[in-house]
């Protein structure tokens, strides 16, 4: 609904439009503008528009929570909004406000002029929306600047809109955190916002941020920036265009009273020298209720923005089956390379692919070429080292009969490559700390895909991709990064290789839904083992790991809002203490489980809880491990995944109480409203619980595992194969229907391994049968372990186990069974 209001007759233009639901297209010139606008959605969204004043409001309706200082109503969450341009070393502003200093001004803030205004209703992709258009100039300069209001019906999202008709020569302020164009903006007094509301922000790879108070509570960049009230009301601000060169960025600014004031500016980093003719920018502020609800809408947004479908969760074999990574903090790479009677590393590896095979572990491709693999890169070359790989990478690839994961950098300054491919030259100084010599050519990406394809790549991981923000020479182009990945991607697509981003920012990740191979991420710093260090430390693990768990689950809500797959640094499973929670924590990441251990020195039996026996493929639940939207809010470490099927969800908990302790979760905080079985995957205990009954957690063991299973029509719930952390995978189980008094069951699985499928049921089953005829029941579990099919129901735990005779199947088959209930 779109509401035009003259000053004059206010509360009658209210009513009377309001009543009549109608929207008023119209083009208004400067004499005409004394007019405030009021946009709103079904979502709870408004915006308020006070042309002549300069400054909008931003509101989302919350409900009422006991105890809050957030009222239910319209709630203004980020303070008044502004426009500010920077211009002639002097902030040029809508309205009268202080705020955000740059470097080199030392003038007194000006007043922009506003010369139009547009208003009405219009449709794009995302469906209809209403619009407000705010046309300014820079007095004394030529420079028209369009700033506009995008507020959807159908979509939970705000849009906000730059464009410059004309450009805008000189933008450059010398502050690449510093907009020289900032909208919105929102600036606001301590004082009449809510102070309770509930923030979180990503760092990327390293970091993340959570805070209590004002919107403002988190500083410096923000982009993302998560909000939520107490009753779980939720606000997603961020970048919606350019994000490589756009910033968002929260501070405190001092006002000429001293009272501080909160403020977030957003738009183009102000490095960049000049915007051309036709330039437009975005910024969007989706809503919803729930925190992992909001982001999921967030991120199907960009998503459909860039037109990227969201990659399979096994789009390549990095990411079907296990994954052999030998980068920082894995035993090889800490021990150069070296083991006892072996002269080469390509031997090792070798080595390490017959001992998998011995053991039937299928490892799906091995990572190579990682930084001290290659020829020192001093030289400016992307080549592997002779003593590593004698025969070359390619007869490497052909010997091993696996396809490669590829690892790289940036390339130092100076080498030979700039004979023959053009460049962008970056802040001096050597990599990998800087840049080197960026080379972005389509000429130079097709030499290097076609080079990548002839050893045998499949994957191709980018490292120290962080290195971009910061260097002025790169951040001073409008389109240098953009352009290098673009024609990356456009070569590495031909050859049919993907990308894995390494040491990502926040802008990398959502720069990758204009990335059609990026499909997965690093998502933690490098794994390092202190006992398997080449001189061992007394750093006890605990110290460190549970905080990247935590913080892996938590930035793992903003990579699969965009479809990535993220996955846990390289796993020793028998040196590493840690080695089980670590690597259930990447099995429910749904990225690679990546491997990093010593030949000889592999847990099997963990990693066969991950995969299935016959083919090694992987077994994931649908999507990456998110927090309960209760962590954001108290800090704790509990996130949860799960598996869909048959219009019924399952649901994974992972409670890890040494990264952030939860006394307890319930089935309602994962968005279940009905009757469930949680089961305990560690003692093999199963319960029946209504939705808003609480389970109670342990503080003190490193973690505790639960599978929570809808309870069916015919009285039974399906819990699985419990010998697999993912029980419910769809690759394992392909089928539950459910009728009143029965319950159809699919299993895949080959001569290799006959799975046990276990289940609850408050009674004994009336029997079990497949393929039109009764299996057999037993009196025993063990009993049942030792027959090649039956079905056993144990009335002490009201669990029930179903087997059925995979044994006269070479290949992967699906068999159904079919339960039957008093």
């Amino acid at each position: 609904m779109l509401i035009l209001l003259h000053k004059k007759n206010r509360t009658l233009g209210l009513a009377f439009l309001a009543a009549l639901m109608i929207s008023v297209t119209a083009n208004v010139a400067a004499s005409e503008t004394q007019q405030q606008y009021v946009l709103r959605n079904r979502f709870g969204t408004s915006v308020e528009i006070n042309a002549p004043a300069g400054y909008y409001i931003v509101k989302q309706t919350t409900s009422s929570v006991a105890g809050s200082m957030v009222l239910p109503g319209d709630q203004t969450w980020f303070g008044r909004g502004v426009v500010s341009v920077f211009a002639s070393r002097r902030w040029f502003r809508s309205a009268d406000v202080t705020l955000f200093h740059v470097r080199g001004n030392d003038l007194t803030d000006g007043r922009l002029h506003l010369t139009g205004v547009k208003n009405g209703e219009a449709q794009d992709a995302f469906g209809a929306f209403q619009f407000v258009e705010l046309n300014w100039t820079v007095p004394g300069l030529e420079i028209p600047i369009v700033t506009g209001f995008q507020l959807y019906q159908d979509r939970p999202a705000l849009v906000f809109v730059q464009r410059f008709p004309k450009g805008f020569k000189g933008y450059a302020n010398g502050e690449w955190t510093v907009p020289s164009v900032a909208f919105p903006q929102f600036v606001a007094e301590n004082w009449g916002i809510p102070q309770n509301l509930y923030s979180w922000t990503s760092g990327g790879m390293w970091d993340h941020r959570l805070g209590w108070g004002d919107a403002f509570t988190n500083q410096g960049s923000v982009d993302p920036l998560v909000t939520s009230a107490p009753d779980y009301t939720t606000l997603i601000l961020s970048s919606f265009a350019n994000y490589l060169i756009a910033t968002q960025q929260s501070g405190l600014s001092p006002m000429a009273d001293q009272i501080s004031r909160g403020g977030i500016s957003c738009g183009i980093e102000g490095l960049v020298p000049d915007l051309p003719s036709g330039f437009e920018h975005k910024h969007i502020l989706v809503a919803g209720h729930g925190i992992h609800n909001t982001f999921t809408e967030w991120g199907k947004m960009l998503l459909e923005k860039a037109g990227k479908k969201p990659p399979s969760k096994y789009q390549d074999d990095t990411l079907s089956y296990l994954l052999f990574m030998d980068d920082a903090g894995a035993y090889y790479y800490e021990h150069d390379f070296k083991e006892p009677g072996y002269s080469t590393y390509a031997d090792i590896i070798l080595a390490i692919e017959k001992e998998a095979r011995e053991h039937k572990l299928r490892i799906g491709a091995y990572h190579v070429l990682d930084d001290k693999q290659q020829r020192d890169y001093h030289e400016g070359l992307y080549e592997p080292r002779k003593d590593l790989f004698p025969d070359g990478l390619a007869k490497f690839h052909e010997q091993l009969g696996k396809p490669l994961m590829l690892y790289m950098m940036w390339i130092e300054a100076g080498g030979p490559y700039r004979q023959k491919y053009a460049y962008f030259a970056t802040d001096p100084g050597p990599i990998p700390g800087e840049m080197g010599d960026v080379f972005y050519t389509p000429e130079y990406w097709k030499y290097t895909a076609d080079k990548l394809a002839s050893w045998g790549t499949i994957l191709l991981q980018h490292d120290f991709l962080s290195d971009y923000e910061g260097n002025r020479a790169m951040l001073s182009g409008l389109d240098k990064m953009d352009v290098y990945f673009k024609n990356m991607a456009k070569a590495l697509q031909a050859k049919g290789i993907d990308m894995q981003y390494c040491m990502a920012l926040p802008r990398n990740i959502m720069e990758s839904t204009e990335n059609p191979i990026m499909v997965s991420l690093q998502a933690t710093d490098d794994h390092h083992v202190p006992m398997a260090e080449p001189k061992p430390q007394p750093d006890n693990p605990d110290n460190h790991d549970p905080f990247w768990w935590k913080h892996v689950i938590f930035t793992s809500a903003l990579y699969g809002a965009l479809g990535i797959w993220p996955s846990r640094d390289n796993i020793q499973t028998i040196a590493d203490p840690n080695a089980f929670e670590d690597t259930l924590v990447a099995n429910l990441l749904g990225g690679s489980i990546e491997l990093g251990h010593r030949l000889g020195e592999c847990n099997f039996d963990l990693l066969r809880k991950t995969y299935r026996e016959g083919d090694g493929l992987l077994l994931k639940a649908g999507r990456p491990i998110v927090p309960i939207d209760r962590c954001y809010q108290l800090g704790c470490s509990v996130g949860y995944t799960q598996s869909d099927l048959g219009g019924n969800s399952w649901y994974y908990v992972l409670s890890l109480p040494r990264a952030g302790y939860l006394p307890s979760f319930k089935p309602a905080d994962l968005g279940v409203t009905r009757d469930s079985v949680i089961y305990d995957w560690d003692t093999g205990v199963a319960f029946l619980r209504q939705s808003s009954e609480s389970t109670p957690l342990m503080q003190e063991p490193k973690h505790q595992y639960f599978v929570v299973a809808p309870m069916l029509e015919s009285g039974v719930a399906v819990i699985g194969d419990t010998s697999k952390f993912v029980t419910m995978a769809d690759k394992r189980i392909s089928l539950v229907e459910t009728g009143q008094h029965t319950a159809r069951v699919g299993v895949m699985a080959s001569a290799e391994y006959s799975p046990i499928i276990s289940g609850y049921s408050g009674a004994r089953l009336d029997g079990v049968e497949t393929g039109g005829r009764q299996l057999q029941a037993v009196s025993s579990l063990d009993r049942l372990k030792a027959a090649n099919s039956g079905w056993f129901w144990d009335y002490q735990t009201n669990l029930w186990h179903v087997k059925l005779d995979f044994s006269d199947s070479p290949a992967m088959v699906e068999r159904v069974f079919q339960i039957s209930t008093q």
